[in-house]
């Protein structure tokens, strides 16, 4: 997971928390959520690098997956 920081006005966070009670539920989870909502239908679900499986299954050998990921994700270039 990631952290990240925001600057909110005394009125915008007071809203918030307001907000947050009356649902009962974290200002964690109510900012997650708008994050969820303002993203959503941004992602394509049939993009490669969420459907194919990974490129090593840490069997020891040397995965080269950072140099030639496209190769990988998009197959072999014509």
């Amino acid at each position: 997971m990631k952290v990240i920081q925001t600057t909110l006005t005394e009125a915008e966070h007071k809203l918030l928390e307001e907000y947050a009670k009356k649902n009962s539920k974290s200002i964690k989870e109510v900012v997650r959520e708008a994050v969820r909502a303002t993203i959503e239908g941004n992602v394509n679900p049939n993009d490669p690098i969420f459907t194919c499986p990974p490129s090593s299954k840490r069997t020891g050998k040397v995965d080269r997956g950072s140099e030639e990921h496209d190769k990988y994700l998009y197959g072999e270039k014509a």
